[in-house]
């Protein structure tokens, strides 16, 4: 394939070159800060220069730990640009996690926000890094540390005292494709992260195959950047954007979400499960405020929505769009083109109720290792359960145990420090193995299932496939998420962690009423789950069904542990912290039958 630009400092330093490229703008302290294309580009020039002069080079990484800003992309792109490597950290990073990945990496640069967004552990170990760069100069910096604005001033003097025209050009001109200008991490439910290094052709071979799949025009289009971009996920569709020269707008907390929708009305978007999942509750309680014949109507039209085939232009369809869609998505904004989610598994019935509104959602599949699209769904090509259809410059095929392999010019070459792992992840004919388990239909559309390294054994020698027994048990109301128990185990359980939301609306209660501790014990709650989970059981094979379940009061959040950056519930660290419910479930039933 040949690619678009080889390198990503020169896709974005064209895209600042349009005179048509409106350029990003930042949310702080409830106002949009404008960075134009010409700050952008003369910021990204400023600060190469500096972080040359401070040593930033080929040997020489960098590790980000600061919140999604154009900021973050300017030092990512900085940092490619003195031929350096940057490491993505995210802000709540584990201590563990953010030691191992600084040494297994050689970090020896750290960009921040500012100290105290880091824990203290965090705090103590940086004299250990050459140079500290805080973003936020209205905080103190430590010993080792300059303020972002002075690396600036200090960037801009030095491109007065030299030919910086010149330098630049050189610097873009030596950048091979095939230089790795990123080490990302994998955050991992299970075991210790391993870094995944990537290319500018790894990167840039993706950008165009998706071009062709998701059209948006750069003069009427904005995009909302929600998520962390130390993910692959979004970093690689603010690189999209920027191929496009596309207006981007960058949230300062998901937790905003609601008013920003509503205040800048995006084309489109990049989602968790869990985004959308919120957005679905907002909207369906506004039957709650309503009464009578409304209250009536809106139930209505929700219960449809959910159950009914979207790809189906019904009656039913069109007289609920005027009465209640439309101002659904007007809550929302209602000009959006695409809302792409990715990381994970989304409900299928509100994937379901969300298409028969009339918001594009589209479900795609990923790795990091991938770069990380592997398929997506998209207009005119979606099937609702299905991660969509692969991407034109790749590869993917079904090998032994259904697991998904894919081969391409996106897919990484194997992982920082594991030379004698990377052996064995390989087929012979050079296919990735993804570790993940599916099957690709008639039409090309691919169906995933699980994580073949996540299946459960219990002791009576029988193989249990958690993550689709999870995504049943997940679509009660009542449900926020799931864990599936069976390793060694002489019958299933699970972990039922509780939607709060959602109980406190069927309980009828307010938020100051409402206790989840209480309500995990009505009767109406354990009833109603009960029921779901019997239902859940009838489509399970006997040994795969759940015997006994414990509901769990806690929040799920990233600063408990439970939840992986990216919003995905830790498996062992939920193991761990629950320890107790979990053997109380096998108390006077633990010992397994000895097989013959």
């Amino acid at each position: 394939m040949s690619l678009l630009y080889p390198s990503l400092c020169s896709l974005f330093v064209e895209n600042c070159k349009r005179e048509d490229f409106p350029g990003w703008y930042l949310r702080k302290d409830g106002e949009w800060i404008h960075y134009s294309r010409k700050t952008l580009k003369n910021n990204l020039f400023y600060l190469s220069l500096a972080l040359h002069q401070k040593g930033i080079d080929s040997e020489h990484n960098v590790g980000i730990i600061a919140p999604t800003s154009p900021n973050w992309v300017l030092a990512d792109l900085a940092t490619q640009m003195c031929h350096g490597i940057t490491i993505p950290l995210f802000p709540n990073i584990s201590s563990k996690n953010f030691l191992f990945q600084c040494e297994d990496a050689s970090v020896q640069f750290l960009i921040i926000e500012n100290i105290s967004c880091l824990d203290k552990t965090l705090q103590e170990s940086l004299s250990s890094f050459q140079l500290v760069i805080c973003i936020d100069s209205s905080e103190s910096k430590p010993p080792n540390g300059i303020y972002w604005d002075d690396l600036l001033t200090e960037g801009r003097a030095l491109a007065e005292s030299k030919d910086m025209g010149n330098w630049i050009r050189e610097q873009l001109k030596s950048i091979s494709p095939d230089e790795v200008f990123s080490i990302i991490y994998t955050s991992g439910s299970t075991g210790r992260p391993k870094g995944v290094a990537l290319t500018h052709r790894h990167m840039i071979s993706q950008l165009h195959s998706l071009r062709s799949i998701y059209e948006l025009d750069r003069q009427k289009d904005t995009a909302l950047s929600l998520l962390p971009i130390a993910h692959v996920f979004e970093r690689m569709t603010i690189y999209y954007y920027t191929l496009i020269g596309l207006k981007v707008y960058f949230a300062d907390d998901p937790k905003n979400a609601a008013s920003i929708l509503q205040e800048i009305k995006p084309s489109v978007m990049t989602v968790v499960p869990r985004i959308l999942e919120r957005l679905f509750e907002k909207m369906t309680a506004a039957a709650d405020n309503r009464s009578g014949i409304n209250k009536l109507l809106i139930k209505k039209a929700i219960r449809l929505a959910k159950i009914k085939d979207p790809e189906k232009n019904s009656i039913w369809k069109r007289i609920y769009e005027k009465l209640v869609y439309q101002k659904m998505r007007a809550a929302v904004g209602d000009r959006f083109k695409y809302i792409i989610s990715g990381s994970s598994a989304l409900n299928k019935s509100i994937n379901r109720f969300l298409l028969n509104i009339g918001l594009p959602v589209y479900e795609g599949y990923g790795l990091t290792e991938c770069s990380p699209v592997v398929s997506v769904n998209y207009k005119n090509h979606l099937r609702l359960g299905s991660v969509g259809q692969k991407l034109a410059h790749l590869e993917v095929k079904i090998g032994p145990q259904n697991e998904i392999l894919v081969k391409g010019e996106s897919v990484f070459d194997g992982y920082h420090h594991q030379d004698e792992y990377n052996r064995t992840i390989f087929t012979e004919d050079g296919f990735f193995k993804t570790g993940d388990e599916g099957y690709i239909d008639k039409d090309g559309y691919l169906f995933i299932i699980g994580r073949i390294k996540e299946m459960l054994k219990t002791c009576t020698g029988k193989y249990v496939s958690p993550l689709p027994i999870e995504l049943e048990l997940s679509r009660h109301p009542f449900i926020e998420s799931a864990l599936v128990i069976a390793n060694d185990r002489k019958y299933v359980s699970a972990l039922i962690f509780m939607n709060f939301e959602n109980t406190r609306r069927h309980l009828k209660l307010t938020h100051e009423e409402f206790d989840p501790y209480k309500s995990i014990l009505s009767k109406r709650v354990q009833t109603a789950i009960a029921r779901h989970i019997q239902n859940v059981n009838k489509k399970l094979n006997h040994w795969e069904q759940i015997q006994k379940w414990t509901l769990i009061a806690d929040p799920l959040s990233i600063e408990s542990g439970l939840l992986t950056p990216t919003l995905k519930l830790r498996r062992k660290a939920a193991e761990s912290i629950y320890s107790k419910e979990i053997e109380s479930m096998y108390s006077s039933d633990n010992q397994c039958p000895i097989q013959s």
